[in-house]
């Protein structure tokens, strides 16, 4: 057996192609690397080793990114590029094995064995490849001009392979696969499954290319045909066209537009007649006349001005809320009084309740039933007055019944009901629409509404009014102003249909969750409704008025009497929500009721089936309880006191910590505070400084110790003055050892004087202090006029302090009042508060 020789050459490493023995191929050369190896073999005797990249993306391939078996090329003629490029035609010569490869210089050398051809021939006949081969040249007009198969005969067997495939389109790898193989008879198989892939292929392109060509025909077909239908409409005289268009035209003129809507449908109108019908400027127009068409013109809902079953329509879909209903009771009475007024000065009959346009804005709600625009009763072509009044917002945290409210509104005034969701929204043309200048243009979320109520006056809901943004697209809350101004709303301008639409008609209602979220100009324009949370009474009164109602009607469990007990209601209340509204609450008796639902159709899965729920069984059926009820202790250790927090979803108890450390005076907070209040603790701290004798400590009492202040639940953030007394009686508490009370909290913003200033958002603190059990409240004396807005049951049930100096406070607050220095009695504090804890 021969021992292969060897050779040691330049290499370049190729991509996207393959070499083969006998073939001449141009490729670009234009890495540095590969430039300075080509001047080398142009040198050294215009020899080169051709390896081929296993992954065309490797910028710098080592020896494991190349395939081993490779080409010994002749380099036949070089072209400069420009940008340093070089274009090199080759023409392989043989194959070569690789043993090493070198690109570690500045040029690459490889050292590889030459592979000498087999002479044997093939056991089996060559008519297959043949004719293979002669199917390939004649599908292939490129492959056939280079190549001819009586070239193919004369060939030897191994040369005629390798011709073949470096004209076959294939890819890198099943090349490679061809140039791997150094037997004929490998090597011929190899070449076969490329063949007859190749033949599959140009079967399939060939059929798609056919079903493409008959589609052509069949689209050709159909414009010859409808061109001709045209023609024969247009001697005909268009009789059917002109039938629609005269339709079209009825429709106008009978659907009561405006002036400036009606001049604008009759020349879109006409527009449309001078258009081909199959035009896309045709679908354009007859979708804005639809539009136009569709909207309520002149159509009104009859409705009713009725205060008694306004009344009972709110006290059926609603427990408490007092204020909030009779706010919405005067608001109709106006609109019903100035219907009268009305009335009479047109001489109609004074019974007659006409539509208001007096908007109303409510915030987020329930569910809750409004009554179908097919249900309610409508006049036309009447033009009645607007009634303006202001824009009521009812403003509160979720669950507490908003939107409910709103659909109550609707049922009680017979009027359609719709729901305009602002949450998330940033762009204008939500609002206003998008001109017909683009492509797919609709109106603005608005006029689709109106679309959707089928009359002039419906009750509008503007759902999560404070949860719009702004951005590059515009500000849709600019839009809204608008819509909600009494002064320019009945002539509302929507983009899309480019003529004024009157929406004076509407009552609008809206909802929010957070009043300072609710954009500047809007809120100006708001007459703002605060819903505050329910009294645990209020929750059970509703969930057994309508929650539970709902639930069982919804779970299909109303004929199987299922009854919850007081005492499991007010465990879920107390034990299972923690929040202002009840939505939580409607979830845990959904949880109970699918329980239920289970136990009746697989018993022997768990307990039998049960319908009366108490609260023993409560646990059973949700697991341990979510919320422990924090009791009031008879004593609390020096430092730590209860404060009041208003939250977006209600009121909270703030508990406030404070410890004395050895220290040079350094007074730390942590707990996420914010700006406000950590001047508050300041603030508290040189109130407590400056009043040290008269509370029993010593003047330097700072020098020798450092005190921290800690709000629990720090992940959560926390700011605004009204802790400002709670702060400071729980840094009286700890460095003069007086324990604070621990059944009272405490709500209020401190001066530098010891002034207790009024704060906000007290009817939710005042739920809260009662929610968490506790016995006694103070607040600032000049919060003593919201008092009224409070639950007679919460103020039985609390005994609440008006206080207007720190020093009141002290006195209430703390188990015992700190001693003066020089008195008898000496507080731990006085001597070393730095142990007074």
């Amino acid at each position: 057996m021969a021992v292969p020789k060897t050779l040691t050459l330049p290499a370049i490493p190729i991509r996207d192609m393959v070499l083969f023995p006998g073939a001449r191929v141009p490729f670009v050369v234009g890495r540095s690397a590969s430039v300075r190896t080509l001047e080398l073999a142009i040198k050294a005797g215009d020899h080169l080793l051709m390896l081929t990249q296993k992954d065309a993306k490797v910028e710098a391939p080592g020896q494991d990114d190349l395939y081993p078996i490779g080409t010994l090329a002749l380099v036949e003629s070089v072209l400069a590029l420009p940008k340093d490029y070089y274009k090199v035609g080759v023409k392989g010569i043989a194959r070569v094995s690789l043993r090493r490869y070198d690109d570690s210089g500045e040029i690459i050398q490889a050292e590889a064995y030459l592979l000498a051809e087999p002479t044997q021939p093939p056991t089996e006949s060559l008519q297959p490849f043949h004719q293979a081969v002669e199917a390939f040249l004649g599908r292939n007009s490129d492959a056939s001009r280079l190549l001819s198969m009586d070239q193919i005969r004369e060939l030897p067997l191994g040369k005629a392979i390798d011709t073949v495939a470096g004209l076959l389109p294939a890819e890198v790898k099943q090349k490679q696969e061809i140039l791997d193989q150094l037997e004929i008879g490998p090597r011929l198989e190899a070449m076969m499954r490329l063949l007859e892939l190749d033949a599959a292929r140009s079967e399939v392109d060939r059929t798609l290319d056919e079903k493409t060509r008959q589609r052509l025909d069949q689209d050709h077909k159909q414009y010859v045909l409808n061109e001709k239908m045209r023609v024969i409409q247009q001697e005909l005289g268009k009789k059917e066209e002109k039938d629609e268009f005269a339709r079209l035209k009825d429709q106008i003129e009978a659907a009561g537009m405006s002036a400036e809507a009606r001049a604008k449908a009759l020349e879109e109108l006409e527009r449309l007649e001078a258009m081909p019908p199959q035009s896309a400027e045709a679908t354009v127009s007859r979708t804005y006349l639809d539009w136009l068409l569709a909207l309520p013109w002149t159509t009104m809902a009859d409705e009713r001005l009725d205060l008694m079953e306004a009344e009972r329509v709110l006290d059926e879909d609603h427990s408490g809320l007092d204020k909030i209903k009779a706010r919405i009771l005067e608001h109709l009475a106006v609109m019903a009084r100035l219907q009268k007024v009305s009335d009479m000065n047109e001489g109609g009959p004074p019974g007659r309740a006409a539509s208001s346009a007096s908007p109303l804005v409510l915030p987020h709600a329930e569910a809750g039933q409004s009554p179908s625009a097919a249900s309610t009763k409508v006049s036309e072509g009447e033009n009645r007055p607007p009634l303006r009044g202001p824009i009521l917002c009812l403003v509160g945290p979720p669950g507490v019944g908003k939107t409910s409210l709103a659909r109550s509104i609707a049922r009680a005034l017979n009027r359609p009901f719709v729901r305009l969701s602002l949450g998330g929204v940033r762009d204008e043309a939500e609002i206003r629409g998008h001109r017909r200048t683009y492509i797919g243009s609709m109106p603005g979320r608005i006029i689709s509404l109106m679309k959707k109520a089928k009359v002039r006056n419906p009750l509008m809901l503007l759902d999560e009014i404070d949860k719009m943004a702004s951005d590059f697209r515009g500000d849709p809350s600019s839009a809204l102003l608008e819509v909600l101004d009494p002064e320019q709303n009945a002539n509302f301008q929507d983009h899309y249909l480019d003529v004024g639409f009157d929406l004076s008609q509407v009552l609008f209602l809206a909802t929010a969750n957070i009043r300072h979220q609710i954009p500047e100009p809007l809120e100006d324009r708001l007459e703002v409704l605060e819903l505050s949370g329910y009294t645990t009474k209020e929750k059970l009164a509703i969930a057994e008025q309508h929650l539970l109602p709902r639930a069982l009607e919804g779970h299909g469990m109303k004929d199987l009497g299922v009854h919850f007990e007081p005492a499991a209601l007010e465990k879920l209340v107390q034990d299972y929500t923690r929040e202002a509204g009840v939505r939580q609450l409607e979830r845990e008796i959904a949880n109970i009721l699918r329980k239920l639902a289970r136990h009746t159709l697989q018993p022997e899965k768990g307990e039998a089936f049960d319908p009366v729920i108490t609260a023993e069984r409560v646990p059973k059926l949700l697991g341990p309880e979510k919320f422990l009820e924090t009791r009031a202790e008879d004593t609390a250790p020096p430092g730590l006191v209860n404060g009041l927090a208003w939250t977006p979803t209600g009121g909270d108890l703030l508990t406030i910590e404070a410890a004395v450390l050895p220290g040079k005076g350094v007074l730390k907070l942590t707990g996420k505070l914010g700006e406000v209040m950590q001047e508050s603790a300041n603030l508290a701290l040189s109130y407590v400084r400056a009043r040290a004798e008269r509370l029993g400590l010593k003047r330097d009492f700072l020098d020798s110790v450092d005190l921290h202040v800690h709000v629990p639940e720090g992940a959560i953030p926390k700011d605004g003055p009204s802790a400002g007394i709670t702060l400071a009686t729980a840094l009286i508490s700890v460095l003069t050892g007086i324990p604070a009370r621990a059944d009272l909290a405490m709500t209020g913003e401190l001066t530098l004087r010891g002034r207790v200033l009024p704060i906000g958002g007290l009817k939710e603190k005042l739920l809260a202090a009662h929610r968490q059990g506790r016995k006694a409240v103070l607040i600032p004396s000049e919060n003593a006029r919201h008092l009224e807005e409070i639950p007679a049951e919460v103020r039985e049930q609390l005994s609440i302090h008006l206080v207007s100096h720190m020093d009141e406070v002290i006195q209430l607050a703390l188990t015992r009042m700190p001693q003066p220095l020089g008195a008898e009695s000496a507080g731990p504090g006085r001597e070393n508060p730095a142990t007074a804890q």
